[in-house]
């Protein structure tokens, strides 16, 4: 049996529960970093690096 512990709370609503301020600004300066972080990310030198970890020797 397992429980649900997911949050019926926005992000938003945690944050102002933590009394940090939520800003449209805010959350706009958010979605650039994401989306930033995520062109940066290199997919395919990750799966390289990985599969080459895992074709050596324990």
């Amino acid at each position: 049996m397992e429980q649900d512990t997911s949050s019926k709370l926005s992000v938003e609503d945690i944050h102002a529960r933590m009394g940090l301020a939520v800003t449209d600004e805010g959350k706009a300066r958010a979605r650039q970093r994401r989306r930033k972080a995520e062109r940066a990310r290199d997919t395919e030198g990750r799966a390289a690096f990985l599969a080459g970890l895992r074709s050596r020797p324990a």
